[in-house]
């Protein structure tokens, strides 16, 4: 029976604690998957070894970490027999750029921690999870590639990808590339927006001048009529009169004649209190009565008088009634196109008038972009020439850097190239295309990091790469599979020592069969495989002490028994401080 593993490790249990580190690998717990029954594998801070025989399924952990986050299994991983199965893996202090993607998904995030985990089922469906809370597989991709860079001889280099080639150049160039960047792509962003602008505005010319002429008709239109607040409800009343004023005329003379003519009501009152005055002296009540009568008399009197006035006012006159009506059609005119109101149809006078200023305001301010533009293109052109002039001492600096780490690895015949050329168009990152190109041979040009060969020397030369970039671009944990293939020596040596070095910036995880890259490990796992019950089954082992050094002897001889071996393993342990 395998040995019983360490504890995961936590913040406390590794030197320093997290803070130079970003996120880290603590535990991959493997159920169901492949040949693997059930396996948990504790990794620690720094470098961590998995060794075994060929076919012990050192490789269906490599597997089953591509699968965790995101990936695609070559065959069907579920184990045989099985309904079910899974893929988890726990997190310490992941980056802020994960907990960032975890909460704009509205999960549940934590500042120490993250748990992916995938599920299998036996109809070929997976399930995927964040914080154990259901997600989908593009999120658990996306999440995965902030955590785990693989390197395994079936998965796609981060660095493989000439997408990053431009940014990872910018930050060799240092802080200050950083800073001509943000200044540069404000100017970018400046001048796309007032080209966009005035793009706008020339496509739009012939719409606006219509718009102008349509404007200035609609004004016109309400200012030949020239409408007064409330002129309609005058004129009503004065089409009214014209209308009936030959009516208005017999009526105020017929009027006059009953109260004023021979006969009329103003005689009668005259008479009677003519009558009424001269009894006064025998009856004081009839008074009032009198006076009574003298008002009215009075009152009827200036009443005829205020009608034959009126009369006398009234004229028939048919064109000035024609000229009231037609004013009138005018105005009713303009409340159907612009208001119910004349008040309404003034108002939208009133904003035509400032739709017009705006729309001649923009021939001005055409000519005002075109300089803008003008200026903002030359101040872009000149900073981006200072991105360019950057880019090209730093990318010399660079080809030097890495030939020295490549001689490191036992790659010192490989030429590497930065490509720098120029884009057709700019961008927001200036005028530069990048790309990384290598050399394998010598004799052989330089080609994309994408189509050499991959395997152990392309392994060694990420390997390379990675150790240079870890210094100032941040890496997340990374996993070589097969990175020894070939070596040999000093060869791997010079690789153990990288291993070690970039293992003090980040948590490395690594597949090997040599036994001086094991003896390098801060953890080693052994992954071996049994038939058990008629099934084989892969099980994994986490070694220290003689079993640790019994490996180490296998891996160098063949044969874990031969005391030279045995004596060879110790001196390696001893020698890598293990």
């Amino acid at each position: 029976m395998p040995e019983e593993p360490p504890p995961a490790p936590t913040g406390q249990d590794w030197p320093g604690g997290l803070g130079n580190f970003s996120a880290m690998l603590a535990e991959l717990e493997i159920v169901n998957f492949a040949l693997v029954e059930r396996a948990c594998l504790p990794f620690a801070e720094g470098l961590n070894i998995l060794s075994g025989e060929t076919g012990s399924g050192k490789s269906l952990v490599v597997e089953a970490l591509g699968f965790l986050l995101g990936g695609t299994p070559r065959d069907k991983p579920l184990r045989s027999g099985a309904e079910s199965g899974s893929v988890s893996g726990r997190f310490l202090a992941p980056p802020e750029e994960a907990q960032t993607l975890v909460r704009q998904w509205g999960l549940e995030a934590t500042d120490n921690e993250l748990l992916l985990s995938r599920d299998l089922h036996a109809s070929g469906r997976s399930t995927c999870r964040i914080n154990s809370r259901l997600t989908t597989l593009a999120n658990l991709r996306e999440l995965g590639s902030t955590l785990v860079d693989l390197h395994g001889q079936h998965q796609q280099y981060a660095l493989l990808k000439p997408s990053r080639h431009l940014q990872i150049l910018d930050r060799f160039a240092g802080p200050a590339q950083a800073e001509r960047l943000k200044t540069y792509g404000t100017l970018w962003r400046r001048t796309r927006e007032l080209s966009a602008e005035l793009e706008g505005l020339h496509s739009g010319e012939l719409e606006r001048r219509r718009e102008i002429d349509w404007t200035l008709h609609e004004i016109s239109e309400i200012q030949e009529v020239q409408p007064r607040p409330g002129e309609d409800r005058e004129l009503e009343e004065a089409i009214r009169v014209l209308a009936s004023a030959e009516d208005l005329q017999r009526g105020a003379a017929e009027a006059h004649q009953a109260l004023q003519g021979e006969g009329a009501a103003a005689e009668a009152l005259a008479r009677a209190g003519s009558v009424l005055k001269g009894l006064l002296n025998s009856d004081a009540r009839l008074e009032p009565l009198w006076e009574r009568l003298e008002e009215t008399l009075v009152l009827v009197r200036e009443t005829a008088t205020d009608l034959r006035s009126y009369g006398d006012q009234i004229r028939v006159d048919p064109r000035r009634l024609e000229e009231l009506q037609a004013r009138h059609e005018a105005l009713r005119r303009l409340q159907r196109k612009y208001g119910p109101s004349l008040e309404e149809v003034l108002a939208y006078r009133d904003s035509a008038r400032a739709r017009l200023a705006e729309l001649e305001g923009r021939t001005a301010r055409s000519g005002d972009l075109e300089a803008e533009v003008a200026q903002a293109e030359k101040d872009r052109l000149e900073k981006a020439g200072l991105l360019s002039a950057a880019r090209k001492e730093a990318a010399e600096r660079l080809q030097t850097e890495v030939a020295r780490e490549l001689a490191l690895v036992g790659l010192s015949a490989c030429r590497f190239v930065v490509s720098l050329e120029k884009s057709p168009e700019p961008g927001p990152d200036g005028l530069d295309r990048v790309e990384f190109l290598i050399a394998p041979n010598p004799g052989e040009p330089p080609r994309p990091l994408a189509r050499i060969a991959s395997g152990g020397e392309l392994s060694r030369l990420m390997l390379a790469m990675l150790g240079l970039f870890s210094r100032f671009e941040p890496v997340p944990t990374l996993l070589f599979d097969e990175i020894d293939a070939g070596l040999g020596g000093r060869a791997a040596e010079a690789v153990a020592r990288r291993l070690q070095d970039l293992a003090r910036r980040c948590q490395v995880l690594c597949v090997t069969h040599l036994a001086v890259l094991a003896a390098a490990g801060a953890r080693h796992h052994h992954l071996s495989k049994s038939v058990e019950g008629g099934r084989t089954t892969t099980r994994t082992t986490v070694l220290e002490g003689e079993l640790r050094e019994l490996e180490l002897a296998r891996m160098l001889s063949g044969d874990a028994s031969p005391e030279a071996a045995r004596s060879h393993a110790r001196e390696l342990l001893s020698r890598a401080g293990g």
